[in-house]
């Protein structure tokens, strides 16, 4: 925490965002197309990336050299999550099908990282889910492929959210039997789950694509236990503190959806928005202890907040006009970590991002 302890102190020390080196520290290279998704594991041992070449990749994160390839998947791995035990890493493809007759192939890899084998490839309903060429963030009707993965805080579960709308979980310690939960033809657009697995975050489901709220929804008896007023929003996604306490939502018009709102989960109030993307913002994280969230967009900005103040603390670009998809805080919140359209991996010291 020193080196981002650091960055609010030259923040005000000179009173403007700092320009940091347009050089990163390393740039790892593997993949054959666009990185779309990263992991990290909680002690900063392995990262995990998936990319529009099919593979997800193994690597050894402190020296960024591969540690093995799972080119299990048949489309782009748009999704990767390391369980908070550190014990399995889960990968999902956008497509379940191999063509509209129902031939099903898997969408949804698990690894063992103790043994760095596949122990499980999982999919989907076939019939509910035809192959179709879309880009999730701009089709949210779209009726195939997983949206987002996550694990349950013990890791004894596995939950997947299809872009359809619908959830399905996976009992890893019962031989993985599914269940699954229907929503897609519902008014529910499932957006995320919480972190602690209580509620699912959605957004109603219309033809507009505009919003007027997202929500919570209790995983207990599908009531609505919260309300967060978003009028003429389209929102994407969300994403929690790690405390919970804050919630944020990617959104705005239909095209740029480059704003990021911050909102206090007890009281479901906005307090504030963040505006320094001039493109789509394609992720969000957070520092360990909640204090600074970091961004990355379509504009080829990585733009690092402070969390109560909204000050943008500092702001740079990978310099190649190419998409930012990714992006990370290190375990130890030294480093932050993109994935581009490049088709690389660079890790970027916090410190160096505020030098004169």
């Amino acid at each position: 925490m020193k080196a981002i302890q650091l960055t609010v102190v030259v923040f005000l020390l000179i009173g403007a965002v700092p320009s940091p080196p347009n050089e990163a520290e390393k740039v790892l290279s593997g993949h054959e197309s666009t990185i779309l998704s990263l992991a990290i594991d909680a002690r900063g041992k392995y990262m995990a990336s998936g990319s529009y070449d099919t593979d997800m990749i193994l690597w050894d994160f402190p020296s960024g050299k591969i540690v093995k390839k799972y080119p299990q998947l048949n489309a782009g791995v748009w999704n990767v999550r390391i369980s908070p035990d550190s014990k399995y890493v889960a990968f999902g493809s956008w497509d379940n099908n191999k063509n509209a007759k129902g031939s099903t192939h898997n969408c949804l890899g698990i690894v063992d990282l103790r043994t760095l084998g596949v122990v499980k490839l999982l999919s989907i309903t076939p019939d509910r889910y035809k192959t179709a060429r879309f880009i999730p963030e701009l089709d949210d009707s779209t009726a195939n492929g997983i949206r987002s993965i996550s694990f349950r805080p013990d890791g004894s579960q596995l939950a997947a959210i299809t872009n359809r709308g619908d959830l399905f979980i996976w009992d890893l310690n019962d031989h993985f039997r599914m269940t699954k939960r229907l929503y897609g033809d519902t008014q529910h657009r499932l957006l995320d789950m919480s972190p602690d697995w209580n509620y699912l975050v959605c957004c109603e489901r219309k033809r507009t694509m505009v919003d007027s709220c997202f929500y919570f929804l209790s995983m207990a008896n599908d009531e609505i236990v919260a309300r967060f007023d978003v009028p003429r929003k389209t929102v994407i996604r969300t994403f929690f503190t790690h405390n919970r306490q804050l919630i944020v939502s990617i959104g705005g018009d239909r095209i740029k959806r480059n704003e990021i709102d911050v909102w206090d989960t007890a009281t479901q109030q906005l307090k504030r928005t963040l505006i320094g993307h001039s493109m789509v913002i394609r992720s969000i994280d957070f520092s360990k202890d909640d204090r600074f969230l970091v961004s990355a967009g379509e504009d080829n900005l990585v733009n690092l907040w402070n969390v109560a103040t909204g000050e943008l603390l500092a702001t740079f670009t990978e310099n190649n006009a190419k998409e930012l998809t990714s992006v990370l805080f290190s375990p130890n919140d030294d480093y932050l970590v993109t994935g581009s359209q490049d088709k690389t991996i660079k890790y970027w010291r916090v410190a160096d991002l505020v030098k004169n």
